[in-house]
């Protein structure tokens, strides 16, 4: 009698996840496994469809689809019978969810989370989405006219594939490898950033001189961004009622041209250097400042933004940033807190510097609910929370509400302030009897009479309208706020927050708190020492957690006890923003051990991460060799975090800076990042604006600047800046040096941004040495170090 396989019975295995995403989903009927071999051999072993199912604890969408399908007992006993649903974290695996994204963008046309994929055993996407409406549906779905029915629900599509899979397995298995052979022929053509398996499976190599880049392509990218941009409300999209997305790197990049040609150019040291500005025009330039000077405004008085507490929200469903999806991400902030250091550089607005106080608070406050006791900061904040702290009468609590924590209605602000305030709070943040979020935003009927505080009056014009003294009405907004901020404290469920520490985006918050103490050292010095404070003790703590300093290895998020935590392996942009996040320390206070450690993170991603395929490849891909990949993806353009292979090439280029007697290899490998990605610049370069900042720095070069030992901080200030590295050591002069490594003593027309009284920066120790080599300050800068 022959051996018959067991019929396979899935238990739900998330109970254990170091995930507190996946931990989540741990009481759900469907039998969920972890991504791991073991789970994808039983894949194979019973020769089942995978249901991959990626998303983040803060995703609001994640949730509704929770709700309606994943806590469905009919949902459940189709996936565990027919299927193997496996749950990701995309925070925690962002190489599945680029690939499997980069799948369901091309068939679909769009993307976003929760990302939906059904697999082949051997990882190949068949079909995917995103939301699906399941049985215990939430969402008010209308019929379109061209429609005799409703959409199809996710119990329909499990019905479908299973279906598919059973009768039509082998055209399944075809159309699976075909869609793979095209995703692997887009990233051939550069479509998708390049990947490994396109060069093996493309045919040979093409041996031809990567195309030149020109600093014309600036103005590409600019004219791109000014065909996008929304002169009322600020911000870029394709139509003027698409949703609205910070996209920080965008900001960046027009902030900088814009710094190119402002005054007082020592208050504008992050702006890109000649000849930029000649290329672009003093009209381009303007206009890229004022784009970015609008948007960074308008967000801060926007529903983006927690008009009571700290932060930023994600993005906005609408086009004026008032109906925000409500969840708070480090990343974002970490972010947007560089983008508004750059602002007050470039306009001085006190409104400015106001939210840039707020994001201080946010990542230094011991209260803030992202800071992390020992050092660092946690994930993110959830969208979703419970309106109230009581219990109903019948024992069970109110349902999870998106935004409940942040809106309000009319009557609830008189009953806590009283009519004359309430009425003077509600014009000031535009909130309206009836709620002041539109029906057609409201699928799930979550905001009925509710409101989205933004700043609607200031209080010049509220004043006028009230007959009321500017004090007086500025005294009420300010007890206003202090009072619907306690009331939100003490009765309101808080939002969940995802207690992962994320290496590469506290890469970025100890950059940005570099930027925001050097931004604040002459404006508020003890606000300045919390964020070099808080930059440093983060720093420790990746490094005491999260690094092996004999291997030089990272982990994406400290190790933990649970037993799903052994695949643990750090990403490309956890290497990329923890070696900018040195070089940022660096810059702000010198001490060596901070550039040690980013040439350390930076010769690991060399020998791990770095395409050595042909001589005409480069760049880092986003993983290191695995067989879960089907793709390989090097990623090069912009989005919600900026390009790995971008930040690289600075990084690259700065070290090349620092460290002289290497500087020929790191040049060289940046240049090879630069020449990965030229076709795709040129193309569409509005979608590599961290990349061609990499190009312009390559071009012009980093100054490399060595000041006296006896220089004061204030000094040596006003000598750092985008492009420039700057070190002291034993020198009469500030001395600069060319690539070509002569070094002499500063000129004020080698550094356009120092102002004209104060030439004494540039003249520290009075008629020393006018010339000097490489080689011998190299011996003084080594002495230091030791």
């Amino acid at each position: 009698m022959g051996y018959e396989e067991p019929d396979l019975v899935l238990q739900n295995a998330l109970a254990n996840s170091a995930s507190p995403y996946l931990r989540a989903h741990k009481d759900n009927p469907v039998a969920w496994q972890e991504w791991s071999e073991q789970t994808i051999s039983l894949a194979k072993r019973y020769q089942r469809l995978i249901f991959l199912s990626i998303g983040y604890n803060a995703c609001h969408w994640c949730h509704v689809m929770e709700r309606e399908s994943f806590s469905s007992p009919e949902v459940a006993a189709l996936l565990n019978k027919s299927f193997i649903p496996i749950k990701v974290d995309r925070e925690c695996r962002p190489d599945l969810d680029d690939i499997y994204m980069s799948y369901v963008t091309a068939t679909t046309g769009s993307g976003g989370w929760p990302l939906n994929v059904f697999l082949t055993p051997d990882l190949k996407p068949v079909f995917g989405g995103t939301y699906w409406p399941g049985p215990s549906q939430s969402t008010n779905l209308q019929r379109l006219p061209s429609q005799d029915e409703l959409p199809l629900t996710f119990l329909d599509i499990l019905h479908k594939m299973q279906e598919v899979w059973t009768t039509q397995r082998e055209r399944c298995l075809q159309s699976s490898s075909d869609i793979t052979a095209q995703l692997l022929a887009f990233a051939a053509e550069g479509t998708h950033s390049q990947s490994s398996e396109s060069v093996r499976d493309a045919g040979p190599m093409q041996t031809d001189e990567p195309e030149p880049i020109e600093l014309d392509l600036l103005d590409d990218a600019l004219n791109h961004f000014i065909s996008r941009y929304d002169s009322t409300h600020g911000g870029f999209s394709a139509s003027p009622t698409s949703p609205k997305f910070p996209t920080p790197s965008n900001l960046t990049f027009l902030l900088r041209i814009g710094a190119a040609i402002a005054q007082p150019s020592t208050h504008t040291r992050f702006g890109f250097f000649s000849p930029v500005p000649g290329i672009l025009g003093r009209d381009s330039c303007l206009q890229a400042a004022s784009m970015s000077l609008h948007t960074l405004l308008a967000m801060s008085r926007s529903g983006l933004r927690d008009q009571l507490g700290y932060g930023f929200h994600r993005y906005s469903v609408t086009p004026d940033w008032n109906l925000p999806h409500f969840e708070k991400m480090t990343c974002d902030n970490a972010q947007l807190l560089g983008c508004y250091c750059d602002a007050w550089a470039l306009g001085r607005d006190p409104e400015i510097l106001g939210t840039i106080y707020n994001l201080v608070e946010y990542f230094t406050n011991p209260d803030s609910p992202i800071v992390r006791p020992g050092g660092g900061w946690y994930a993110s904040e959830d969208a979703d929370s419970r309106p109230t702290l009581s219990t109903l009468a019948n024992g069970v609590t109110d349902d999870k509400k998106e935004g409940a924590f942040y809106v309000w209605t009319f009557k609830k602000l008189e009953s806590i302030l009283g009519e004359r305030d309430a009425a003077i709070i509600a014009r000031h943040f535009g909130v309206k009897p009836d709620g002041n979020v539109p029906a057609q935003h409201d699928l799930h009927d979550e905001f009925l009479s509710q409101n989205v505080l933004h700043i609607q009056a200031t209080p010049s014009v509220l004043a006028k309208e009230f007959g009321l003294a500017e004090d007086e009405i500025v005294r009420v907004i300010k007890s206003g706020r202090a009072k619907l901020l306690e009331y939100r404290k003490t009765k309101r469920e808080p939002p969940e927050v995802d207690t992962k520490t994320i290496a590469s985006w506290n890469g970025l918050a100890i950059a940005a708190l570099a930027r925001a103490a050097n931004t604040l050292a002459t404006i508020d010095k003890h606000r300045a020492a919390r964020c070099q404070e808080a930059a440093e003790r983060a720093a420790a703590f990746v490094h005491t957690e999260m690094y092996n300093s004999t291997t030089g290895k990272l982990v994406r998020v400290p190790n933990t006890n649970t037993p799903s935590n052994n695949d643990n392996n750090a990403f490309v942009d956890d290497y990329a923003y923890m070696t900018l996040a040195n070089l940022a320390l660096y810059d702000l206070t010198l001490s060596q051990p901070y550039l040690d450690w980013a040439v350390q993170l930076q010769g690991y991603l060399d020998a791990h991460f770095k395409d050595d395929t042909t001589s005409n490849n480069g760049g880092y891909y986003q993983a290191e060799p695995s067989g879960e990949q089907i793709i390989r993806l090097k990623p090069g353009t912009d989005n919600s975090l900026p390009s790995p292979n971008g930040v690289i090439c600075s990084n690259l280029l700065y070290l090349s800076s620092y460290l002289l007697d290497r500087q020929a290899e790191y040049l060289a490998k940046a240049r090879a990042v630069l020449a990965a990605f030229a076709v795709e610049m040129i193309q569409h370069p509005f979608l590599y604006v961290t990349l061609l900042s990499g190009v312009v720095m390559e071009q012009v070069g980093i100054k490399t600047l060595i000041a006296p030992m006896t220089m004061r901080d204030s000094q040596l200030r006003r000598l750092k800046g985008y492009g420039r590295t700057v070190v002291r050591g034993f020198v009469q002069d500030v001395m600069i040096c060319t690539r070509e490594g002569v070094c002499r003593p500063l000129k004020q027309s080698d550094l356009e941004d120092v102002d004209d009284d104060n030439d004494d920066v540039a003249r520290e120790g009075g008629e020393g040495d006018v010339a000097g080599s490489t080689e011998g300050l190299l011996k003084s800068r080594t002495a230091i170090a030791a």
